[in-house]
């Protein structure tokens, strides 16, 4: 945060174009056309010939906020010799004018007179206190590393002004500056309570969650602001956190607060609830009109059925065959060749099938003991142990399953010689 705050504060203070709000008791045309000449070269940042004409405005109408802009402009051009001899001759001619005051601070600060700084932004402190003034105060001490300074006046200037910024920046340097993680935490809290949860607040706190890897708060944050702000970004972050978390059942409710089935089919499938899944599967199928959530819908119907019988089968084959028409997926592909060789419905096709996968993923292991399960099928015993071997081996996948694949085809290659 430091590495912002020379850039900010120099340019705090400044007014801006504060001669549109110029009311003087001098009527002349001249005036006029001397303004907007002025404001017009101040606009090409051609500041100091803008002062030329700002000048004789002065002289015409000796009103301050000709000078204040005086002031500005030489400051702008980085004429810091001449800004301060304006500011200080303005202070002269008039004392109890804190714009003044606060232009020579900021000249200061630009020079890294930091005392003189200090100094001068004391003096429109003591004519009329505001959350500014403090806050620029604050950067001074933050610049010099001096946090418990810094830290007390961004509080004095967060108790006439409550603003994101200012409570940021209390909380930045409680946390990392001053190792009170949980106060800079506690007084984020507080703000959001009070004041809601803005955007750069709550991800200020969030950001502070995350570092300490504080899952609970995260998760609490998330939720505040997509409450306020609708955003799906904040709601998909409450999920992720939660399942992260396995802390399902939370997940499962939030997948239902934000109406989202896919994250609520993803919390079945994780909690192989396989009888939601296919439901809300099925249900995204005909919404979506997409063949993905027909062909998981198949899957699970099939994983979670207790009696693997024909007409389970047939239902099963029926949506993936539908699934994979246009959806040529290896993992479908795969599922439903597979699925037709151990269970002898179509061997050949199966065995077709899983090639198709292998096209797309040659060396995955499971469809290449997939193959090799169909070689075995149709006698080709030899050819499926090559391909066994090499997934059992090479690959090293050992799964009890690919174990017994490998006995039996071992056992077939036996008995053929």
């Amino acid at each position: 945060m430091q590495r912002y705050i020379a850039t900010i504060v120099l340019l705090m203070l400044l007014t801006g174009c504060s001669i549109k709000h110029f009311h003087s008791t001098y009527k002349s045309s001249s005036v006029d056309e001397l303004l907007l000449e002025a404001q017009l070269l101040a606009s090409q940042k051609l500041y100091t010939l803008a002062n030329k004409y700002y000048q004789k405005v002065y002289e015409l109408t000796k009103e301050p906020v000709i000078l204040e802009e005086m002031i500005e402009n030489s400051y702008l051009a980085h004429n810091f010799e001449e800004a301060m001899k304006l500011a200080k001759d303005a202070i002269r001619i008039y004392p109890t004018r804190k714009k003044f005051y606060e232009l020579l601070a900021t000249i200061y600060l630009a020079k890294k007179e930091y005392k003189k700084a200090n100094y001068y932004i004391n003096k429109a402190i003591k004519l009329k206190p505001s959350a500014k003034d403090y806050e620029f105060l604050a950067s001074i001490y933050l610049i010099q590393k001096r946090y418990p300074l810094a830290l007390k006046y961004y509080k004095s200037a967060y108790i006439l002004q409550p603003s994101a910024k200012n409570v940021n920046a209390i909380a930045y340097i409680m946390f990392f500056y001053l190792d009170k993680r949980k106060d800079a935490i506690a007084y984020l809290e507080t703000h959001t309570r009070i004041y809601g949860c803005q955007k750069s607040v709550c991800h200020t706190l969030a950001s502070f969650y995350s570092l300490l890897n504080n899952l609970d708060g995260l998760v609490s944050v998330y939720k505040r602001l997509y409450k306020k702000y609708k955003e799906e970004v904040y709601a998909k972050k409450v999920f992720q956190f939660l399942v992260y978390s396995k802390k399902y059942k939370e997940a499962e409710e939030w997948a239902r607060f934000v109406d989202n089935k896919e994250w609520l089919l993803l919390i079945y499938r994780k909690k192989r609830d396989f009888h939601k899944a296919f439901e809300i599967a099925m249900e995204l199928y005909k919404e979506k009109k997409d063949p993905k959530f027909l062909a998981q819908a198949a899957i699970f119907e099939f994983e979670g059925a207790k009696n693997k019988n024909k007409k389970l089968l047939k239902s099963v084959a029926s949506k993936l065959e539908t699934a994979i028409r246009t959806l040529k997926d290896p993992v479908y592909l795969n599922y439903l060749g597979y699925l037709y060789i151990d269970y002898d419905m179509d061997v050949k096709k199966g065995i077709e099938l899983v090639k198709e996968a292998l096209k797309k993923e040659p060396n995955s292991p499971y469809y290449l003991d997939s193959l090799a399960w169909g070689y075995y099928k149709i006698g080709k015993c030899k050819e499926a142990l090559k391909i066994i071997k090499k997934v059992y081996n090479n690959l090293h996948l050992q799964e009890d399953e690919i174990k017994l694949h490998l006995q039996k085809i071992q056992e077939c290659v036996k008995e053929k010689h």
